[in-house]
């Protein structure tokens, strides 16, 4: 029998633990409260909690390559042999983590060095969900007022865009979003969903040997979009589906040691692992509550044509001609997206106006709804079964970030997120709107986006978000902050402020509440931390 190479696994065979390298991909140089956890002091790399926990990864027999780069310091390559606790680091010079070609080079770095080695990627800092690839460039000021004819005046509330023609409303009912917003984050960004994907097309032979798992472990990266763009590069994924909390690469030793003592030693059990691992240590201080999912990837693009043949379906009961019988539709529509499970925060009440959804709760909400005919109910229903096993877990809890509110990932039919722009058609926009509804580029002019994702091009969710908000006046564009990480918080009893904890949660801003983190600041403009 002719062997196979090296490099290729079955995602269904059990792993030996001398066959895994944990790659891990930290940009934490543009965050001085991720390079500095938990303190507000600047560190040397091996003194970076994130090193340690690794440390203890390598202990238990796993290989451990991390590319980490830090606020005011080199991009840091930190390597260890398994069994070894013992790094060896070089210095990366700086590096641009926000390049795809950054992330494809530390993966074709970790694959020469472990060329017969099964990669599990865990992907540190922000996350985001959808992230346009943009070409900063061609954001001048010309672009962005399409010649003079727009004029921005940014309001408390936002950028808001004021035409002169009055109702922004084109011809065929598509809301006019320009070409780019004037604001940009003041921050970098994390790197693009299109450029994360690039990433792993580059380093992985264009899928020809794929990751074994990716672990998202960031905010709102159980995504459908992400999912979509990175599943032809690996066979798992675990992630969160609304914030989780940075805790520095705590949970991974735990994560591999439970995989290498219960098993199963396949790229599923360690990605269950991961979620896991990370539910018991947030659960166990309280008020961190998160919602974890793992999904074999193979799984998305059936799941990604079920919502398509929804989205079309949705799209075709909308376009009719009568306008009670439309607005009879879009009402349900609506209140369906109302009930569903909302994540993004504006600010931290999980409910519309947030602008990610959950696409199971939507699809469940959907089958309330009394639609005329079957067809609604029917792909409502297949787009559910083919999300069914992707949550792991989800909790009830009061977040630290606002002890006022509670997040409550109790249902069963929750799975992963997707961009769901102005859901309650108040004609408010997040900044990322008009890049994720451009899928093809204005003709005669280089393009704002010169890369967009699959995803857009392949499903009708944007002829349904373009029907639903026809004949909404357009107000304006939320502003674009610089995604931001809520942290662990170890402390919540002001009476006992030295403590690991306590049974009395301080008050919102007050001692133990938000002011005392950077990363956990309210974002207003629905991206992510």
């Amino acid at each position: 029998m002719k062997a196979q190479p090296c490099f290729e696994i079955d995602p269904a065979a059990p792993q030996r633990d001398d066959s895994i390298a944990l790659a891990v991909y930290a940009p934490f140089g543009s965050d001085p409260t991720l390079s500095h956890y938990p303190g507000d002091k600047p560190r040397p790399v091996l003194k970076h909690p994130l090193v340690r926990a690794l440390a203890k990864v390598a202990g238990l027999g796993i290989h451990v390559h991390a590319l980490i780069d830090l606020v005011g310091d080199d991009s840091h390559v930190v390597e260890f042999d398994a069994g070894r606790t013992t790094p060896n680091v070089v210095s990366a010079w700086k590096q641009d983590m926000a390049s795809p070609h950054a992330l494809a080079g530390f993966l074709r770095h970790v694959r020469l060095h472990r060329p017969c080695a099964s990669i599990v990627l865990a992907l540190e800092g922000h996350g985001a969900g959808f992230l346009p690839e943009l070409d900063t460039a061609q954001l001048s000021t010309q672009r962005v007022t399409d010649g003079g004819a727009i004029e921005w005046h940014t309001t408390a509330s936002g950028s808001n865009p004021l035409l002169p023609t009055g109702s922004p409303i084109l011809p065929t009912g598509s809301p006019i979003l320009p070409t780019g917003s004037p604001i940009l984050p003041a921050g970098p960004l994390p790197m693009s969903t299109w450029g994360l994907g690039e990433a792993l097309r580059l380093a992985t032979d264009r899928g020809r040997r794929p990751l074994s798992v990716i672990h998202f472990n960031n905010c709102f990266n159980l995504s459908v979009e992400v999912l979509h763009t990175v599943a032809p590069y690996a066979s798992h994924a675990a992630g969160y589906c609304n914030y989780n909390f940075f805790t520095a690469g705590e949970t991974y030793p735990a994560a591999f040691a439970q995989w290498l003592t219960k098993g199963p030693r396949t790229p599923h059990g360690l990605a269950q692992w991961f979620a896991r691992a990370n539910h018991a240590r947030l659960k166990a201080k309280g008020h961190h509550p998160t919602i974890g999912g793992v999904v074999a990837l193979s799984q998305v693009r059936p799941a990604v044509r079920q919502l398509d043949r929804l989205a079309r379906e949705l799209t075709r009961v909308l376009a009719v001609a009568d306008p009670l019988a439309r607005k009879a539709e879009r009402d349900r529509i609506q209140a369906a997206i109302a009930q569903a499970q909302q994540y993004d925060t504006v600010p931290y009440a999980l409910e519309i106006p947030d602008q990610l959804t959950d696409l199971a709760s939507f699809a469940q909400a959907l089958l309330a709804q009394p639609f005329a005919g079957n067809d609604v109910h029917r792909h409502a229903k297949a787009l559910l079964a083919a999300l069914q096993g992707i949550k792991a877990y989800g909790d009830t809890d009061a977040p630290w970030v606002d002890l006022g509110v509670t997040w409550d990932f109790s249902a069963a039919a929750l799975a992963m997120n997707i961009f769901l722009p102005d859901p309650g058609l108040q004609g408010v926009w997040d900044w990322r709107s008009p890049y994720y509804l451009e899928r093809t580029p204005p003709a005669g002019k280089p393009p704002i986006q010169p890369q967009v994702i699959e995803f857009l091009k392949q499903t009708g969710w944007i002829e349904f978000l373009i029907e639903y908000h026809k004949a909404v006046p357009f107000v304006g564009l939320l502003p674009a902050l610089a995604p931001r990480f809520p942290v662990f918080k170890a402390r919540f009893d002001p009476k006992n402020p030295d403590g690991d904890g306590g049974s009395q949660p301080g008050k919102p801003g007050g001692p133990s509440g938000p002011t005392q983190q950077g990363g956990g600041d309210r974002k207003s403009d629905g991206s992510a931390g």
